[in-house]
């Protein structure tokens, strides 16, 4: 899942997209969740719905970092992977404020 949510660093945002050529966040990561074997809704509300939240000092490479509207993938170290939006595609970038860290149960 990792190295997965790095190699799509610089695709496109594409509304409603899940890949290969562009994704939305919620895309992003639903793709990126079912190369571990994790079936995710492509929804970022169903997704944080289907998450539980965890302190970012317990956070994990690979977690969920989720908003209102918003789901990324926490990479470590206060960083995330997302597909942010038609400005920015999928970059690498810090968790901001209005984040917070979620694992699937």
């Amino acid at each position: 899942m990792i190295a997965f949510a790095r190699s799509q660093v610089g695709k496109r945002y594409v509304t409603g997209g899940s890949g290969p050529n562009g994704f939305d966040c919620s895309g992003f990561t639903k793709r990126a969740y079912a190369l571990a074997g994790i079936r995710l809704p492509h929804s970022s509300g169903a997704q944080a719905a289907r998450s539980r939240g965890v302190s970012r000092s317990q956070a994990r490479p690979g977690d969920l970092v989720v908003g209102p509207g918003h789901v990324g993938i926490y990479m470590g170290r206060g960083m995330m992977i997302d597909a942010g939006n038609h400005r920015t595609g999928v970059v690498y970038r810090k968790v901001y404020n209005g984040l917070r860290v979620a694992r699937i149960s």
